[in-house]
């Protein structure tokens, strides 16, 4: 057989494997997929999330192809207001209502036959990385992390920034506020550009996507999106992920802040795999490195360990 040929037999077989699922998050419908391994049986699980504004269709189906050749099933959906998922506002980053997304989820995966709930981890990158390192600290069903460039601090400065108002903090309050105020009287939200100009890596890395992952992809975020929450560091919370496994994979020139504070704050058992470049490195030169260093942590903490 042609190695065209072969490729396209195998991602047949992929395809085969890989199954829609809906799942019910606050009365929202949240669409996604599920991969499982070859073999009868009862499978570990591995539920992935991604970053802030990050779709089903970017990464994580190469993640979970990785995962189901090892002999572990993953689980991934477009998060609330997002994708193929429902929700309202469009394109909004829910920082709460993540939290919840991801429990929900995690209790849906504990009830198909295919798996085996007491061998469930959680996967989150950038944003999901604050996600699954949150969730891990207070709900005690979760086997193994592996939190890859985590998003630890939500800096307000930031969020200003990405949202076009600089450092005037003034005027983002001041619009963040007048935004309320009309979506309240039944007006549009505000809308910003989810990439700007000047954010290189950004633009590399969505440059990268072919047009079936890109399908969702709508090129705004919610100004509300960048608003200041509550979870604005979770390095407290890390000690007490302990005693699940935790796996921290983080790029050597990641600019994102409190990355190697957390892992230090983080109780045994722990690992930390540094990967070259930067924050979307991960998604790109780097991916490759990434996957394989989860894939290990998982067959380690989830097929392996007793």
């Amino acid at each position: 057989m042609a190695a065209g040929a072969l490729q396209r037999s195998k991602q047949h077989q992929l395809y085969e494997m890989r199954k829609s699922i809906e799942l019910l998050s606050d009365g929202l419908r949240l669409r996604g997929w599920l991969d499982l391994p070859e073999g009868i049986g009862r499978h570990p699980l591995a539920i992935l999330v991604h970053g802030f504004g990050g779709l089903k269709e970017w990464t994580l189906p190469e993640l979970a192809s990785a995962l189901s050749t090892a002999g572990i099933a993953s689980l991934w959906f477009d998060p609330r207001n997002f994708g193929d998922s429902d929700g309202l506002p469009r394109d909004e980053v829910d920082h709460l209502g993540r939290l919840r997304d991801l429990q929900n989820a995690f209790t849906y995966a504990t009830t198909l036959e295919q798996i085996d709930p007491e061998r469930i981890g959680l996967w989150g990158t950038s944003l999901g990385g604050r996600d699954v390192l949150a969730t891990a600290a207070v709900d005690r069903r979760v086997k193994a992390v592996v939190a890859q460039t985590p998003v630890i601090h939500w800096v307000e400065l930031s969020g200003a920034r990405m949202a076009g108002y600089g450092d005037d903090l003034d005027q983002f309050h001041g619009e963040l506020a007048e935004d309320r105020k009309r979506q309240y009287l039944g007006e549009e939200a505000s809308y910003v550009p989810f990439a700007r100009e000047w954010d290189k890596p950004k633009h590399e890395f969505l440059d990268t996507l072919s047009q079936e992952e890109a399908r969702n992809y709508t090129g705004r975020i919610t100004l509300q999106s960048y608003a200041p929450t509550v979870l604005t560091d979770i390095t407290p919370l890390i000690s007490r992920v302990a005693p699940t496994p935790i796996q921290f994979i983080i790029a050597k020139d990641d600019p994102v802040p409190g990355q190697r504070q957390a892992f230090k704050a983080a109780q045994e058992p722990k690992s930390m795999v540094e990967v070259e470049g930067h924050h979307f490195s991960v998604y790109t030169s780097s991916k490759a490195a990434a996957i394989t260093a989860a894939k290990e942590w998982f067959v380690d903490q989830l097929l392996h360990s007793t």
